[in-house]
């Protein structure tokens, strides 16, 4: 492709060479770098690779975009423009021939239930015969293949490519998790959404220098994916909805139980399945749309998670029997995974990782009907302190007993985290003991185990790694339980 091709819809200045060349490549890694390619330099937290210039050169690329100037070298085409992360979704969008604009487009946004509603509305569009793709916590999915991915929602030329990929596989609708720092650097930009989704949003959480300076600019970040869409959905029962309205200018309908919602439930039911011994929610829904409603997950939250996956729905006229078909046979990897159940226990994965989703998993593991609720956890390092005290103190009231052990500590000490975590636990009459290899706190827990118990293991949820001291080891809850069944000969 020419240069002059992926610079259209992009405001800049030629500072030297040729606007003619081709360009066969695209990256922002200088360690990646190959002939042909285009190099976007981007000022990060703890690297500029506007100071790799000279090298990005040397490699073979033929174009080089900077947001200041910088000691140029000869042979190559370099352009400035204001903001390179901004300009870097314009021309990833441009280099695949702007997938967005073939395919109908979902971004799910908030505090939690992104992943879940994500996968409720992925899976109520394939029941409804729709070809359907995915990206978020649990990687790119497209048709039977899964991608592993750095973050949630991965930089603008991974969101541009795997969006491409669903269009070669011929899928014509695609769900997208879209975090508060997916939004703040520009990761989607480059295209609007058809449609976005706000669920909720929890104060305190994703604050810090790592991440959002306060909560104002975090609540800002979760409203520009509903002003980046065509038609938003928004959580009426939310209480800083009316704090978030006041960002967005584009047409918005509104889910939740409030009576002046577009989308109301009503008659919100828990119910369990004696012969499978697994609980669920039943719920009705009225206004732009009437049906009822099951899931074959326990929950209160996923009353919403699920409702906003119908509004959606409704507006691709996808009907009450596909809805009901794809949110009965729900299977979300790390989000109230069950791996392991027998006659005498059951262990569940699960992502939860601060207060809010730790209290929420929780109760939603006592429709089980379990005898005891044994929890193994950690906290993160490098992240706000209050969601080691939030997880402690929930952990503390709703557990039978606490496991503490370690999540990512990051660049922490974990008995450091582990004070903090203790800080919460001592709100409470909960008792817990204190493991801090991961594997040897789940080992413990199973070994353990008594007749009627529901152990869960939060935290990590659906991830492959462990991070310590800047390394990420491999590690994964599901595989160990999974070997940890094996050798005590219980599978």
């Amino acid at each position: 492709m020419k240069i002059k091709n992926l610079v259209e819809r992009l405001d800049y200045k030629l500072i030297q060479g040729s606007l003619e060349e081709e360009i066969t490549g695209f990256s922002h890694d200088n360690r990646h770098v190959e002939e042909g390619d285009l190099f976007i330099c981007i000022k990060g937290a703890r690297f500029d690779t506007h100071n790799c210039v000279a090298d990005v050169a040397a490699k073979g690329a033929k174009l080089i975009v900077v947001e200041r100037l910088v000691e140029i070298p000869s042979g190559v085409t370099i352009i400035l423009v204001e903001d390179t992360r901004k300009a870097s979704p314009l021309l990833a969008a441009a280099y695949y021939g702007h997938p967005a604009e073939k395919l109908i487009t979902i971004g799910i946004t908030g505090s939690k239930g992104k992943t879940t509603c994500t996968h409720m509305l992925a899976d109520i569009l394939r029941a409804a015969g729709y070809k359907t793709g995915t990206l978020g916590t649990n990687g790119a999915i497209i048709e039977d293949r899964i991608y592993e991915l750095s973050n949630t929602t991965p930089d603008a030329q991974e969101v541009q490519m795997y969006l491409d990929m669903m269009v070669r596989a011929g899928c014509t609708h695609a769900v997208i998790e879209v975090s508060s720092q997916g939004m703040k650097q520009h990761r989607v930009d480059g295209f609007t959404f058809d449609y976005g989704v706000f669920t909720n949003i929890s104060e305190g959480d994703h604050i810090g220098p790592n991440e959002h300076k306060d909560f104002a600019e975090y609540l800002y970040c979760k409203a520009m994916l509903i002003q980046h869409s065509k038609l938003g959905f928004v959580n009426k029962d939310d209480v800083h909805t009316p704090a978030l309205m006041k960002h967005i200018t584009v047409p918005v309908e509104f889910f939740g139980y409030a009576q002046d919602a577009d989308y109301i439930a009503y008659n919100y039911q828990k119910h369990f399945n004696e012969e499978n011994k697994e609980p669920g929610i039943t719920f009705s829904v009225k206004g732009k749309f009437c049906g009822d409603i099951c899931v074959n997950m326990p929950g209160d939250f996923n009353v919403g998670n699920a409702l906003a996956a119908i509004c959606v729905a409704d507006h691709l006229n996808v009907s009450v029997a596909a809805m009901n078909q794809a949110l009965t046979h729900l299977n979300i990897k790390g989000r109230i995974d069950m791996v392991f159940r027998n006659d005498k226990f059951s262990v569940c994965v699960d992502f939860a990782h601060n207060g809010y989703s730790t209290r929420n998993l929780l109760e939603a593991l006592r429709e089980y009907r379990p005898r005891r609720i044994v929890c193994v956890f950690g906290a993160d390092g490098n992240r706000s302190k209050s969601r080691r005290y939030e997880m402690g103190e929930a952990s503390g009231r709703l557990a039978d007993l606490s496991i503490v052990t370690a999540g990512h500590n990051r660049w922490e000490a974990f008995e450091d985290i582990a004070k903090d975590i203790q800080v919460g636990l001592a709100k409470t009459t909960g008792s817990y003991i204190i493991i801090p290899n991961r594997e040897d706190a789940i080992r413990y827990a199973i070994e353990h185990a008594e007749d009627g118990d529901m152990i869960t293991i939060i935290g990590l949820g659906h991830e492959t790694y462990q991070e310590e001291n800047g390394k990420k080891y491999p590690h994964s809850d599901t595989e160990f339980v999974k070997r940890v069944i094996h050798e005590l000969k219980l599978d």
